[in-house]
């Protein structure tokens, strides 16, 4: 159970260590690290279930030092970029300068770098219960609920595309209705068995009414009493969504850039 921060921190170092090849204390000492990709890493089950891909690559940080993970054949090259002398701190992990020279070595190999990315966690003495706004309802469903979702294109973020076992399939979904249609939709994937990602979408010219919130506090809910962590991502530039993760009570929790696959 999600019950307190320190729950919600030990899942998330559990998390990082299986993506990234790395130990706890690296996460944890305040100083950057290189680590080298354990080609097993997706047996762990702690790994999140996002496609494997040649190339792998990735940064985090839970905002004391942070980790450099990368396969082996570019070890040295990680080494000369994110550790010179005098040592490279936190901070410089993210700079445009080293994020550059990262995109430009994924790139030949058909990937392209997402981040940084801010990610947001809640426990269930963390989490903010908010009210629906007047005139809206709101109702929770389970995974079948969640996949019958029509018009799937405008929930995006909320319904994951293919509901398949191994697509990250949405388990939980939240949905606002005004006068019998749908006007938002907060969704929690499996992103693996400890941990669920949630996705909110709301039409347009109902945002700014406080949907957001309810909706993402009420999937929240529902994911902690399934024993599980809800967490939140979004983009460093994208304001409205972190105000939403902040006011159902999220914390910030870590920060990671990610290597994906060009589509």
């Amino acid at each position: 159970m999600i019950e307190t921060l320190q729950d919600v921190r030990d899942t998330v170092i559990a998390m990082l260590c299986a993506e990234l090849s790395c130990t706890s204390s690296d996460l944890t000492d305040g100083q950057v690290h290189i680590s080298v990709r354990d080609p097993e890493a997706h047996d762990n089950p702690a790994h999140r279930l996002f496609d494997p891909h040649p190339g792998k690559i990735g940064i985090a940080s839970l905002g004391i030092g942070g980790i450099v993970c990368v396969d082996e054949e570019h070890f040295e090259w990680a080494e000369e970029v994110f550790a010179p002398q005098p040592k490279t701190t936190r901070d410089e992990l993210f700079m445009p300068d080293r994020m550059g020279k990262m995109a430009d070595l994924v790139r030949p190999e058909g990937l392209i770098l997402y981040g940084p990315l801010p990610r947001f966690a809640v426990s269930h003495s963390s989490l903010t219960l908010v009210e629906v706004p007047d005139e809206y309802s709101v109702r929770v469903v389970g995974q079948e609920g969640a996949d019958s979702i029509g018009q799937r294109a405008k929930w995006h973020n909320a319904i994951y595309k293919v509901p398949t076992e191994t697509a990250r399939p949405t388990m939980i979904a939240a949905i606002a209705e005004r006068e019998g249609e749908i006007v938002g939709v907060c969704g929690a994937s499996a992103d693996s068995p400890f941990m669920w990602q949630l996705g909110i979408d709301v039409i347009p010219e109902h945002q700014g009414r406080g949907i957001a919130p309810a909706l993402t506090s009420a999937v929240a809910e529902a994911v902690l009493e399934e024993g599980m962590l809800p967490y939140y991502g979004t983009s460093a530039s994208n304001i409205p969504s972190m105000r939403t993760a902040l006011a159902a009570g999220f914390k910030p929790t870590w920060v990671e850039v990610l290597s994906r696959p060009l589509e």
